[in-house]
């Protein structure tokens, strides 16, 4: 009689033994390429097997019982990823994580392992970001590289705009402290043609300088600048910002919810997934779907079709008929292999049809697809044609996530600014519309590169302009919008005809105040914008009637 064939779970188990009776080999390699480094500190080669060492770890770790070994190997496999991509030689402090990680990894792998399937810790967010402080004050520039070094951070320093642009030139840095008054030069000017560089709009900058006019925080946005802070400054304020502006401007790891009522299988989902750098949430309870939707809004649903009190089929028939989920992907996690289950899952709206025990590189491959191709198409949908900003569903939903996210808390203001053009029914029905979407564009492209990166823009429609610009009052949003309709009057745009002319704007300010909704936030800059156009137009007929006097 034929042996019977191990189960899953005893398949797992005996990979486990081979994977830890296998990573004394991968150990020794990675001592054997930290002494190569150590050498050799530019050797790519030995840097890249590094990494592809790391990665073994951070890729097998939790599927063998051992979450706290991926958690470890990602970090060296990413830290490994950043040094290369930046194409420098590893400096001190890194070797020296490297081999922290390997002492980690030898104790993590001589414990006992965690039953199988088992849950993934998260990886540490330990980024490596490289800061060029841009101060000619010697002590302050030490204190700032400093105290950025204590916080893992690279700090390099400049004293001088000619040193900062060799700097650059020697490296490209993730993000810049720039003091507002340099020996050489305006730090405005240096921050202005940062942004305008290869690159430039994926920089971190934050502005100091000495607390004095009302308008500095108005300059530095107006230049390009995430932040503005007051000599002497709050290093631990100014970090916490610089970090939040760094990580927010790198892509989200992809969410992932899981609708399973197994905890087995649950965990073994999310071993798989967090290993790979996903962010997984299990939902338990079908009847708590919607909730969870809204909550933690995935890129992507993982549901299982037999489930208590209903079935996936169902579920994924409800997402479907929501219109904010009705692109998201959804994959079927199933035992059931029979064709008419395959059927059922693209008529209820599934993408595809997952069959359990699945292997991890196959729901990997699936839920990367899946997720990947998703984001493109919101991005599509996301963005206005002609000027690629937010669309006018896009900015409103973005604006209620904002006032959702402000309710009931203390911070920093934010205020929404509703923009239009002035006579751009007159200035299509003279140059034609090919000129009015020139002009539109115009317009689009100043905010975009007079804004900061994280504030939002759209265009609600025709000739309708908004932004949510953060960290700012109204009055001084006000002033800043000054600046940028005159910057804009006096921009040349071509007639079809090779004339030259001149547009202009007007704006509606409204700070978000305490319980206010999306709707009344953005009524009231309306209002404001009105009320604006009704002056600008007020003016125009008492010019005319004192020329015509």
């Amino acid at each position: 009689m034929p042996a019977e064939s191990p189960t899953f779970e005893e398949a797992l188990r005996g990979l486990r033994e081979k994977f830890v009776r296998g990573s004394g080999d991968r150990l020794a390699r990675i001592e054997q390429l930290l002494d190569i480094l150590d050498a050799r500190q530019g050797d790519a080669g030995a840097l890249r097997d590094l990494m592809i060492q790391f990665h073994g770890f951070s890729g097998a770790g939790s599927t063998y019982g051992f979450p706290s070994v991926s958690a470890l190997g990602l970090e060296g496999e990413r830290s490994c990823d950043a040094r290369l991509k930046q194409k420098g030689t590893p400096e001190p402090r890194e070797r020296h994580r490297w081999r922290a990680l390997l002492d980690s990894l030898r104790t993590e792998l001589g414990g006992e392992p965690r039953p199988l399937p088992a849950p993934v810790a998260a990886a540490p967010k330990e980024e490596q970001f490289d800061i060029l402080v841009v101060e000619p004050d010697a002590a302050a520039r030490a204190s700032l590289q400093a105290f950025a070094a204590r916080h893992g951070m690279s700090a390099r320093g400049a004293a001088t705009r000619e040193e900062a642009a060799a700097e650059i030139a020697r490296r490209l840095p993730d993000g810049l402290v720039v003091d507002a008054r340099l020996p050489d030069g305006s730090g405005h000017d240096l921050v202005e043609s940062l942004r305008g560089g290869p690159r430039g709009e994926f920089l971190a900058i934050l502005m100091v300088g000495e607390p004095s006019a009302f308008g500095a925080r108005v300059d530095a946005i107006h230049c390009g600048a995430d932040g503005y802070f007051d000599k002497p400054v709050d290093e631990g304020a100014l970090l916490r910002r610089l970090e939040h502006v760094l990580e927010r401007g790198r892509l989200e790891p992809p969410r992932v919810l899981s609708v399973e009522d197994d905890p087995d299988q649950a965990d073994y989902v999310r071993a798989v997934l967090e290993s790979a750098g996903y962010v997984v949430r299990i939902c338990s309870e079908p009847k708590n779907l919607e909730a969870e939707l809204n909550a933690f809004r995935p890129d992507l649903v993982l549901l299982d079709i037999e489930l208590p009190g209903t079935d996936g089929y169902a579920l994924a028939r409800s997402i479907r008929q929501q219109e904010a989920h009705a692109a998201l992907p959804v994959l079927f996690l199933t035992t059931q292999r029979h064709l008419e289950s395959r059927v059922e899952s693209i008529r209820a709206g599934g993408d595809d049809h997952l069959v359990k025990p699945v292997a991890p590189a196959h729901l990997l491959s699936a839920a990367a697809a899946r997720i990947e191709r998703a984001r493109f198409l919101k991005n599509l949908l996301e963005r206005d044609g002609l000027t690629r900003l937010l669309t006018h569903t896009a900015f409103l939903e973005r604006s209620r996530l904002i006032v959702a996210e402000k309710a009931g808390r203390a911070g920093p203001p934010v205020a929404m600014v509703m923009m239009d053009l002035d006579g751009f029914k007159v200035l299509n029905d003279r140059y034609g519309h090919p000129v009015g979407d020139r002009v539109l564009c115009s317009l689009a492209a100043l905010l975009r590169r007079r804004l900061r990166q994280s504030d939002v823009l759209g265009r609600l429609g025709g000739d309708e302009f908004a932004a949510i610009i953060e960290s700012i009052g109204e009055k001084q949003a006000g002033r800043l919008l000054e600046r940028l309709r005159e910057e804009f009057s006096l921009l040349d745009q071509a007639g079809s005809d090779g004339s030259v002319f001149h547009a202009s704007f007007s704006s509606g300010v409204a700070a978000l105040e305490a319980g206010m909704d999306a709707n009344h936030w953005r009524e009231k800059a309306d209002a404001a914008l009105y009320k604006a156009k009704s002056a600008r137009r007020e003016g125009m007929i008492r010019g005319q009637r004192r020329e015509n006097e």
